[in-house]
């Protein structure tokens, strides 16, 4: 009986299946960023996103002014991020490890981020991205006139594709310079484009010499459409008409009669 007793106990036993943790169902830890993290990663990604591009399209003499400008408009970025960065209370260390639990993780972590702020950080992003953009564009058009007469400044403006452009007089170097500045002005004065756009626009009414002229200029020298004007106008003064004086047609006056 006692044998019996014991097989059976062992029986009993032996029934009771064993717990054995599957490896398939071990989760790997998960890792929550609050909205403070969210946005330092955004603008470390921005930066050095506008670093490297400026290094590979940049010239060295005209990196450091768009670099102040690009970084300026983020500073009230910055001065929220901070701000954010000093109301979040203080963080215990980080419960990353297998032995925590999800529960002692949560506590570490701020309340999850709701769907208004998610569509905030994705627009940041969208507005990011767009910066990213418009930078590759235009240093690329830098690239591609590194040795246009004009600054930086001048090419980096875009005309607007929708402008259609007016029926502008030519000038092929024979004429009065300051006629055909006129006539540009009259027809440019209805359209309010900007000094860099005007600029643009008129050496397109330059042929001849007066294009010749135009492309022999250094590079990167002009910065305004006023300081392209007064070169223009003086390197060809010469083809200027003469204001015939009260004297001389008094003159001429004598002589018929």
């Amino acid at each position: 009986m006692g044998n019996l007793e014991n097989c059976s106990q062992v029986e009993m036993e032996g029934d009771t299946p064993r717990r054995e943790e599957d490896p398939s169902r071990q989760t790997e830890p998960v890792i929550q960023l609050t909205r403070s993290e969210i946005r330092r990663l955004m603008e470390e990604a921005g930066q050095n996103a506008i670093v490297q591009h400026e290094r590979r399209t940049v010239t060295p003499l005209t990196r450091e002014a768009p670099r102040r400008r690009l970084f300026k408009e983020r500073e009230v970025e910055r001065a929220e991020l901070e701000e954010d960065s000093r109301e979040e209370p203080e963080k215990g260390q980080e419960g990353s490890e297998v032995g925590s639990s999800e529960r002692d993780r949560e506590k570490r972590r701020e309340p999850g981020i709701s769907k208004a702020e998610v569509d905030d950080v994705g627009r940041q992003i969208e507005r990011l991205g767009k910066q990213i953009d418009e930078l590759e564009r235009r240093g690329e058009i830098v690239s591609q006139n590194r040795h246009s007469p004009f600054s930086n400044k001048i090419l980096t403006e875009v005309v607007d594709p929708n402008f259609r452009m007016p029926d502008l007089p030519k000038y092929d170097g024979n004429k009065d310079p300051q006629e055909h500045v006129a006539a540009f002005e009259l027809v440019m004065n209805l359209y309010g484009q900007s000094s860099a756009i005007n600029a643009k626009l008129f050496v397109t009414t330059l042929t001849g010499k007066a294009q010749e002229w135009f492309t022999s200029l250094p590079s990167g020298g002009i910065e305004t459409f006023d300081q392209l004007i007064q070169k223009f106008t003086f390197h060809f003064a010469s083809k200027r008409k003469q204001k015939r004086s009260a004297t001389y047609l008094f003159n001429i006056r004598q002589g018929e009669s």
